[in-house]
């Protein structure tokens, strides 16, 4: 049941491609086939021995490093789903283990609360998005944030990598297990080849760039990650970019693995 439910989503919205543009052999024209111009790993914090003593959510090591992970994406476009599939498996991994905060944390950025944000540490839990880093709040580069900081954490408190910018999206998930994002121990390696989230109505970046966030991972062990990305085009047209192994009208972008 759970495989025709990952299909029956993204049969939905699969629809049909047209375009100004010159077609290539994939049916995509070269605006639509590059339309994810990179993936950002942005270190957003490395924990301190004063973060570290307050336990309350969980142990967390000093020295971990919170990583928000970005599609690139051209302006116009927008990231309807990151998606694991039969020839496409998704995966999240660290040497260690991933931080899970349990008391104010999320599975999903649009489970955290504002009001949280400054407890324990829920600022660095761990979790998965779609454009979503709080349930008001949208995620940015710190690089690209020129509002006032809501956190109190050092290296944090001016640019915080939040911004407001009206109604968040709603995020769905399909076969997925989130309680990965739970786990107080041993979260260590998250897998999928049936299993998506999304946003309805997809989402954008909340800057010109139109850089997207997808995750916030935090771990004091090396990372690896694969994704698969569903992309909407203007025109209506839908994109798969995928880490490896294009079959069709894919298209392989290789920094989709890490």
């Amino acid at each position: 049941m759970k495989r025709k439910i990952i299909l029956l989503f993204f049969t939905s919205i699969f629809i049909s491609r047209s375009s100004s543009f010159a077609q290539g052999k994939n049916g995509l024209s070269k605006e639509e086939a590059t339309a994810l111009e990179g993936i950002i790993i942005e270190k957003y914090y490395t924990s301190t021995k004063e973060d570290c003593k307050d336990t309350t959510g969980g142990l967390l090591p000093e020295g971990s490093v919170t990583y928000r992970i970005y599609a690139d994406l051209k302006p116009g476009y927008h990231l309807q789903a990151v998606y694991g599939a039969a020839n496409h498996p998704l995966f999240l991994k660290t040497s260690t283990y991933f931080f899970n905060n349990t008391q104010g944390g999320g599975q999903s950025g649009d489970q955290i609360f504002d009001k949280h944000l400054n407890e324990n540490t829920v600022a660095l839990d761990s979790w998965v998005t779609i454009g979503v880093a709080t349930k008001t709040r949208f995620g940015i580069l710190k690089t690209e944030d020129s509002d006032s900081s809501i956190l109190q954490r050092p290296t944090l408190n001016k640019t915080d990598g939040l911004v407001l910018a009206g109604q968040t999206q709603k995020l769905v998930y399909y076969g997925f297990d989130l309680s990965f994002f739970s786990k107080a121990k041993n979260a260590t390696y998250f897998y999928s080849n049936n299993g998506s989230w999304a946003a309805i109505g997809g989402g954008k970046g909340q800057t010109k760039d139109n850089r997207v966030l997808i995750a916030q991972l935090t771990t004091n062990g090396k990372l690896s990650f694969s994704f698969n990305l569903q992309v909407g085009a203007p025109n209506g047209a839908t994109i798969q970019f995928v880490a490896k192994k294009p079959q069709g009208a894919e298209i392989q972008f290789k920094k989709l693995s890490h």
